[in-house]
């Protein structure tokens, strides 16, 4: 067999493999999409306008990330928010950020996820540090970054074992570190993709948490593996309320508004909160003394009805009806 023949085989086999390859994937719920990283989140961040009192911002950890859905929000109000949610990471290095290096002057939507949000600015401390290193790429990105990403948007669209980043993904290197190897330690329980973000950062949850339990019991195990019942940061709460309070105050003196909202918990995780994080000492105190709306799914039935399969995050169906539900409270108060 000559040279010829030879590489037109070994092409055919290439995509015969990958075909299957991205079949398996697709079956087993994976989705062709931009990656949700740093890259796309520093993207939209580019996006902020200053001095437009009409943009929005929405600003938080993952709930807010799946809890808001864009197009309904678009259809609500008419305006589509720019999505700067990112999982597993506190908001205070972010609305930092937009308060002291931009002069934007907006609305600014925060939600609140007490273990991510009530924690002092300190890079010791984990929901800081993770959203601070966000914060950091945006500034920082060079060009060969940038131009990595802008290759890597030509393909993500179009094939789904591109996917990485979690547990359980089907990209490359995904499945190497899946290999047993002696001294390799991994800390914690699986964590397992459980959502799909668009290129316009809008995330959506995977169907399987809702309708496999097990699925969800694994990511359940996630939230609650390395839980502690004692608040290790609750001497630092005046540091943490005086962080925001002068961040808010700067941001309305220049005709911003911000509105906080505390999105569905439930299960374990919601059982670590109120033990945690009391409500009456840090949401209901902390929204007090802001002089800013704050909106708590407790407090509204229309709000409370919805269930989070993972105890966290809404599912799709959910979040959609959620967010049309708080945007008309949030309308008929005039806040937005």
């Amino acid at each position: 067999m000559d040279l010829r023949k030879s590489l037109i085989l070994a092409l055919i086999l290439t995509i015969g493999a990958l075909a299957l390859w991205e079949n398996y994937c697709r079956e087993s719920g994976f989705i062709a999409a931009v990656e949700g990283d740093k890259a796309l989140w520093a993207e939209h961040r580019d996006r902020l306008r200053n001095n437009d009192p009409q943009q929005v911002l929405l600003v938080s950890a993952s709930r807010g990330h799946f809890d808001f859905q864009l197009n309904e929000w678009e259809e609500i109000t008419g305006n589509r928010p720019i999505q700067l949610g990112a999982g597993g990471r506190g908001s205070g290095a972010v609305f930092q950020d937009i308060v002291e290096n931009t002069e934007f002057s907006g609305t600014i939507i925060i939600n609140v996820t007490p273990g991510l949000f009530f924690v002092p600015p300190a890079d010791s401390v984990f929901g800081w540090r993770r959203g601070k290193a966000w914060v950091d790429y945006y500034y920082d990105r060079t060009y060969a970054q940038r131009l990595n990403q802008n290759l890597s948007y030509l393909l993500q669209p179009y094939f789904a074992f591109l996917t990485s980043d979690m547990d359980g993904d089907p990209d490359l290197r995904s499945l190497i570190e899946r290999i047993k190897i002696p001294g390799r330690v991994k800390s914690g329980p699986p964590f397992p993709r459980f959502a799909n973000v668009d290129a316009d950062r809008n995330t959506t949850m995977m169907d399987r948490v809702v309708t496999d339990t097990a699925y969800a019991g694994v990511i359940q195990r996630v939230w609650t593996h390395n839980y502690d019942s004692i608040n290790r940061l609750a001497d630092a709460k005046p540091i943490i309320f005086q962080f925001y309070y002068d961040l808010l105050k700067k941001f309305k003196d220049r005709g911003g508004i911000v509105v906080f909202t505390r999105n569905p918990s439930h299960g374990g995780v919601r059982a670590h909160e109120r033990q945690v994080h009391p409500r009456r000492d840090y949401w209901d105190l902390f929204i007090a003394d802001s002089g800013c709306s704050g909106y708590h799914f407790e407090d509204y039935p229309q709000l409370s009805q919805f269930f989070t399969p993972e105890w966290s995050h809404l599912s799709t169906p959910d979040a959609k009806k959620y967010t049309k539900e708080i945007l008309k409270i949030m309308q008929k108060d005039k806040v937005l």
